[in-house]
């Protein structure tokens, strides 16, 4: 008889925490990657808003079947998963001559956008570390001395960290791994990758993404 009602407050106590984590999960505000889609938004709900199918290379993937206009020009649209969760949207233009001053205009154009890491050739820049240490002359050296380097690869990856609302959340981090670690994890990513064939957007969300690696879901 004991035994029996152990087991059942045993159940009882592992119903009440389902319920309780749920219950959290939901109230936890949604990351809001690009227009209705948000971070680690379901397969089939980003399917059935998107009207998009399985990429034709991977079926890992949706893309659109119809561009998207963005700042008045025409992008493919790709949405990427990890365990069937979207942690990406991309915008993609086959014309990086045509759309590339336009998006850098958008990206270094004010204070919304923070520039916090460029990756070439293998290697990576961080500099937001450089800002933090060396100030803007300093960070403006070591991104020159950066592109010189890997001159001889043909593609850069800019990261920015979208900053409207939160222009102080980084102040008592010196560098990218502090942020990706202790990081607000609400904060959304703007990755830009160019090449002599494309130029893509990627909405992400990199401090979630890396606080979340390894977690099941």
């Amino acid at each position: 008889m004991a035994n029996r009602c152990f087991a059942a407050l045993s159940l009882l106590v592992m119903l009440c925490s389902t319920v309780l984590l749920t219950a959290c999960e939901k109230e936890k505000p949604k990351i809001m990657l690009f227009e209705q889609y948000y971070y680690g938004m379901p397969f089939k709900e980003v399917q059935a808003q998107s009207q998009a199918t399985y990429c034709r290379d991977s079926f890992d993937s949706l893309c659109r079947p119809n561009t998207v206009t963005f700042f008045r020009e025409s992008w493919y649209q790709r949405f990427l998963f990890k365990r069937e969760r979207l942690v990406a949207v991309q915008l993609i233009s086959r014309k990086p001559a045509q759309t590339r001053k336009t998006i850098d205009n958008w990206l270094d154009t004010g204070f919304r956008f923070m520039p916090v890491s460029i990756t070439s050739g293998g290697k990576q820049l961080d500099l937001f570390a450089a800002i933090r240490s060396t100030g803007k002359e300093g960070a403006r050296k070591a991104v020159y001395n950066f592109t010189r380097a890997t001159a001889a690869d043909l593609e850069m990856v800019y990261l920015y960290l979208d900053l409207q609302g939160k222009e102080n959340a980084l102040n008592s981090f010196s560098n990218l791994s502090a942020i990706f670690n202790k990081g607000p994890r609400e904060i959304v990513g703007i990755e830009e990758k160019v090449n002599d064939k494309e130029i893509v957007i990627s909405f992400i969300a990199p401090i979630a993404d890396w606080q979340d690696r390894g977690i099941p879901r």
